[in-house]
């Protein structure tokens, strides 16, 4: 999940900003302001930061990962850069299909929940 964030204090936007990379795992802490009404949105008031863990440092720039993985609600994605299909699993890693392309996923996800609803596979 995405969550718009602020910080008040300009050490953690400075640690922010110029010390992490993406990778890093991060323990953040502070204030969730829930919406009031529907189209308001969330936002995380953010007191302290901590990094527990550095992203693994690449020895050679070309190795740069080309794969991402995303989250759809209860469903991953792994999109790879060097071919069109994306791989689709369950988040507990029931492989669900394989899209011919990303604008595929919906339909894909679509068919995989008609599946489960008439109780087969």
């Amino acid at each position: 999940m995405i969550l718009p964030c602020s910080i008040t204090d300009s050490e953690l936007a400075h640690a922010v900003i110029h010390d992490l990379v993406p990778g890093d795992k991060l323990r953040v802490t502070g204030y969730l302001r829930l919406p009031r009404t529907p189209d308001e949105s969330m936002w995380l008031v953010v007191t302290t930061l901590a990094v527990l863990e550095n992203a693994p440092q690449l020895s050679d720039p070309a190795a740069v990962a080309t794969a991402v993985i995303e989250r759809y609600g209860p469903y991953v994605c792994y999109f790879d850069a060097d071919v069109p299909e994306v791989e689709v699993f369950t988040e507990t890693g029931v492989p669900v299909g394989t899209a011919p392309e990303p604008t595929g996923i919906g339909e894909l996800l679509e068919a995989f929940e008609q599946r489960q609803a008439a109780g087969g596979e």
